[in-house]
C-alpha cells in the first residue's frame, strides 16, 4: 500500500483507526506516511507524524515476545524520533536494543541469516552513533556466527568491523589481533586487496604496540597479498614501509612514506606516524 495513493486526511484516518485497535504497527506504517507526505511538501507538521510512529513503534515492539523482531522495531522508533527531533526518546529506544540484543544472546537461538542480519544491523546503529564498545561486541558476535557456520568471507567483515571498534576505545591489541583474524579470512578467500589492507592495518599498530616479531609477520603477509593479488598501488608501500619499520631501517621508510602519505586519510595516517615515532625509540 503506497502512501502516495492517499491523501492526508486519509492517511491520517488510517493512522489513528490502527491505534485506536491497539495494532501500534500497522499505526506506525500509516504515521510515518503521512511524515514522508509532509516532509515532502516542506511542512514542519512532519515532525510530530515522525515522532507519532515512534511512540507506536516502541509499544509495538514492547509487546512481541521475538527479540529480534524487537530489535527492527525499536531501531524504526529511533530512527523517527530522530527525525521528528525528538532526541531524549533516542536513548531509551537504545537500552532497549541492547536488552534485546543480550536476550537472543543468552537464549542461544539458531543464529540463522535473519537473525545475524538483525545483529549487523543493531552494530551497525550502535557504531553509527558513537557506542564503539557496544557495536564491538555485536560484531565480533557475528563474526564468530559466520565463521562457525563456514561463512568465511562474511566473519572476515565483521572482525574488522569489531577491530575498527576496538581500536576506537583504545583497545589496540584486542584491535590489531582482529584485524589479522579479519585478514588470515580475506587470504583464504583470495580478497587480497582486503587482505594486504587490515594486515598493513594490524602491521602498524603492532608496531605501535612494540610487538614488532608480530608486526614484521603481518607485513610480511601482506607483500605476498599484494604479490597474489597483482596489487601495485599504495598498499605495496605500505606492506614495505611497516616492513622497513620492525626492521629499523627508519630512513628507507620515511623516504618510501613520504611519497604516499597524501593518499590516506588523516586517521590512518596518524596511525603510521605513531609507529614511526615507537620504532626510532627501539
Amino acid at each position: 500500500m503506497k502512501p502516495s495513493r492517499y491523501d492526508p486526511v486519509e492517511l491520517k484516518f488510517l493512522a489513528e483507526k490502527y491505534l485506536e485497535r491497539g495494532d501500534y504497527e500497522n499505526a506506525a506504517r500509516f504515521f510515518r506516511y503521512l511524515m514522508v507526505h509532509f516532509k515532502m511538501a516542506n511542512d514542519e507538521s512532519y515532525r510530530k507524524f515522525a515522532i507519532k510512529a515512534g511512540e507506536c513503534y516502541m509499544r509495538a515492539a514492547e509487546r512481541l515476545k521475538d527479540p529480534a523482531k524487537a530489535i527492527t522495531l525499536y531501531l524504526r522508533a529511533a530512527r523517527a524520533f530522530r527525525e521528528g527531533g525528538c532526541i531524549e526518546m533516542i536513548s531509551p529506544c537504545s537500552s532497549k536494543i541492547w536488552e534485546s540484543y543480550i536476550m537472543l544472546r543468552e537464549n542461544r537461538v539458531e543464529r540463522d541469516s535473519k537473525i545475524l542480519h538483525t545483529f549487523k544491523v543493531a552494530g551497525d546503529y550502535f557504531m553509527e552513533n558513537g557506542n564503539f564498545k557496544k557495536a564491538s561486541i555485536i560484531y565480533h558476535d557475528i563474526a564468530e556466527c559466520a565463521l562457525k557456520g563456514g561463512r568465511l568471507l562474511l566473519a572476515g567483515g565483521f572482525y574488522r568491523d569489531a577491530g575498527i571498534c576496538y581500536q576506537r576505545i583504545n583497545n589496540l591489541d584486542k584491535a590489531a589481533d582482529l584485524y589479522i583474524k579479519a585478514a588470515d579470512l580475506y587470504f583464504n578467500c583470495q580478497e587480497y586487496f582486503e587482505a594486504a589492507w587490515n594486515y598493513c592495518r594490524a602491521g602498524f599498530l603492532l608496531i605501535y604496540l612494540n610487538r614488532f616479531k608480530e608486526a614484521s609477520e603481518a607485513a610480511e603477509k601482506s607483500e605476498l597479498a599484494c604479490h597474489k593479488g597483482d596489487i601495485w598501488i599504495f598498499l605495496r608501500n605500505l606492506s614495505h614501509i611497516c616492513k622497513l619499520l620492525t626492521q629499523g631501517l627508519i630512513r628507507k621508510a620515511e623516504d618510501e612514506w613520504e611519497e604516499i602519505r597524501w593518499k590516506l586519510n588523516r586517521e590512518y595516517a596518524q596511525l603510521i606516524e605513531n609507529s614511526f615515532q615507537v620504532a626510532k625509540m627501539k
